[in-house]
């Protein structure tokens, strides 16, 4: 399986995760995105079918404006740099093997790649629906407001990030 950013030739529109949003961002609004450098979208294909997207995954800069829960940002008086991982999403005929694994695993390292070059404290995310958040927790993700439950967002702090990568 190979990683890449998103091009036009990828076939965009014969992707269906069974979530109507995700499919329609990957179809319609994701190479535009690129293009205005307002997000960037990855696409995850076999080797034996280049062309063919297994699933994706969309990074965008995030701006932390009440900061985490974490002793290093506490009372933090301005916003911090961050990575927000906007959308992750797998084909239908490929969820179940492990591929949202290897999508996360790759935005996770692209982050650790930003952090090192304009700083960034971690990765966020805000997970489609409630039932998610496990997936997101086996990788060390914490909510990003514990006192709030109603708040889906999580994130994974930069020193996670960079164990998970070595």
């Amino acid at each position: 399986m190979i990683i890449e950013a998103l091009t036009r030739q990828h076939n965009r529109t014969a992707f269906d995760c069974g979530v109507a949003e995700l499919n329609q961002f990957l179809q319609q609004q994701a190479r535009q995105k690129a293009v205005k450098s307002i997000s960037k979208t990855y696409v995850a294909c076999q080797e034996s079918a280049p062309d063919v997207i297994v699933g994706y995954h969309t990074l965008t800069g995030y701006s932390v404006i009440t900061p985490p829960a974490h002793r290093n940002y506490k009372n933090y008086p301005h916003p911090l740099n961050a990575v927000k991982l906007a959308r992750l999403a797998v084909d239908r005929v490929h969820q179940g093997h492990k591929v949202g694994e290897r999508l996360l695993i790759d935005a996770i390292y692209r982050t650790v790649l930003v952090s090192q070059q304009i700083s960034a404290i971690g990765l966020f995310v805000d997970p489609f629906s409630p039932e998610i958040i496990p997936f997101y927790q086996q990788y060390g993700f914490l909510s990003a407001d514990p006192m709030n439950d109603s708040i889906l967002e999580m994130w994974l702090p930069i020193a996670t990030c960079i164990e998970i990568c070595l």
